[in-house]
């Protein structure tokens, strides 16, 4: 039975799904006839199953190339898209197969809600939120009293781009283009706006939407989360922009990613930094090609090490090595580091298999207070499912290198 006929029993068994499935290297395998309909008239899309979907053609296609880049990192993401004064949300999830891990991305479309329509300040202000309403080119046209309590400066006539640090400016219009979606954006300090005078030194957002005094040497620039919704203002076409201010979450986010993701005793990648790092890399190479290795490297008797010379001397070899490791990975490009086990240690290089031996070897000469076992994988060579299997192929080569009789590298062949 053919991937399609599956594919076919399966989604086409549930009357009205907007629906289609993806594997992870971009291809479409399966779109239910009524997402054909709706992607063709809202997107253009042909939807031709066995080709890269979708196209990378129009700006929607981007938007929703990102919805299926963060399903392939094993999240879900949704996306809205106007038509007519009508919302539709797409929503791409990983699809995960028992023992494979993920295996493709299924898209579906739910059929959207009418846009907002607002005409006078007094119905902007019925809006539970700091809100804005905007043209499509970002020029603020009205702003509701939330807002306007929390802002020190005159905003309607002022485009919002003006207003965010010029890495987000892209993303803002994109989501000032198709009045959907939401940004995370940096609203700087006021004195670094084009127009305003140099007597204002407060914080753009102030007051209730930032606690800290103007006067104090901490970076007082908030994370802000935009979000676009299409609406019609005076009878024509706009964008309702919310302010939701995400600065603490957002500094809480990166002490607890931090706590999560590094080794606390050298300040390097732990194994579940590592495991992201190489999702994300993985990712770049399904879609672009070439080469990524791993390499584990085993400090070998480490535990007869802390036996017999104390876990000072144990404590100081890791710093040491760590070190070492630190200095190679800043001499070349794409070279991240981690602390994979208490005496193993991971490297993700983009290069070959024959290369990242090299660079092991390099690391065992340079390592003359200890014996180091390593095991490399090449990607490109293995065509693995998963992250979990290419750091597996990687062990086992090491585990080899081990068995062999240690001190070496041993590039993985496969089965």
């Amino acid at each position: 039975m053919s991937a399609n006929t599956v594919w076919a029993g399966v989604l086409d068994s549930c009357p009205g799904l907007l629906c289609c499935v993806i594997n992870v290297k971009g291809k479409l395998l399966y779109a239910t006839h009524g997402y054909k309909a709706v992607a063709s008239r809202l997107f253009g899309h042909k939807c031709e199953e066995g080709r890269n979907y979708p196209p990378l053609i129009t700006e929607n296609d981007r938007a929703i190339h990102e919805a299926l880049t963060a399903a392939c990192l094993g999240e879900t993401n949704a996306i809205e898209f106007s038509e007519g004064g009508t919302l539709w949300e797409l929503t791409a999830s990983p699809l995960r197969l028992e023992g494979q891990g993920i295996a493709g991305i299924v898209i579906r479309i739910v059929s959207g809600r009418p846009s907002v329509v607002l005409s006078d300040p007094e119905i902007l202000n019925a809006v539970p939120y700091r809100a804005a309403i905007a043209d499509k080119k970002g020029v603020i046209l009205a702003v509701n009293s939330r807002l306007a309590s929390c802002v020190r400066a005159e905003l309607v006539g002022r485009n919002i781009i003006e207003l965010v640090t010029p890495e987000t400016e892209e993303a803002l219009m994109h989501i000032l283009m198709t009045r959907s979606g939401n940004v995370e954006c940096t609203m700087p300090d006021i004195t670094e706006a084009e127009n305003f005078t140099d007597m204002d030194i407060t914080p753009y957002l102030d007051e209730d939407m930032n606690e800290l005094s103007p006067d104090t040497d901490i970076d007082l620039s908030r994370h802000i989360r935009l979000y676009a919704t299409p609406s019609e203002w005076n009878g024509d076409d706009s964008v309702m922009l919310t302010f939701e201010d995400i600065t603490e979450i957002k500094r809480t986010g990166e002490q607890l990613r931090r706590l999560l993701t590094l080794d606390r005793a050298t300040g390097v990648l732990n194994r579940r930094g590592m495991e992201h790092v190489i999702a994300r890399r993985l990712h770049s190479v399904i879609e672009e090609g070439g080469h990524l290795s791993l390499i584990i490297l085993r400090i070998e008797n480490f535990r007869i090490i802390q036996e017999t010379q104390g876990l000072m001397r144990a404590g100081r070899i890791i710093r040491n090595f760590v070190r070492m490791l630190k200095k190679f990975s800043k001499e070349r490009e794409g070279v991240a580091i981690s602390r994979w086990s208490e005496d193993e240690f991971a490297i993700l290089a983009e290069c070959s298999g024959a290369s990242a031996v090299v660079m092991s070897n390099e690391i065992r000469t340079k390592s003359s207070d200890v014996v180091i076992s390593a095991g490399a994988a090449d990607y490109a060579d293995g065509g693995y499912m998963s992250a979990t299997e290419f750091a597996g192929a990687s062990y086992e080569a090491m585990t080899e290198a081990v068995n062999s009789g240690g001190n070496s590298t041993v590039l993985w062949r496969g089965r």
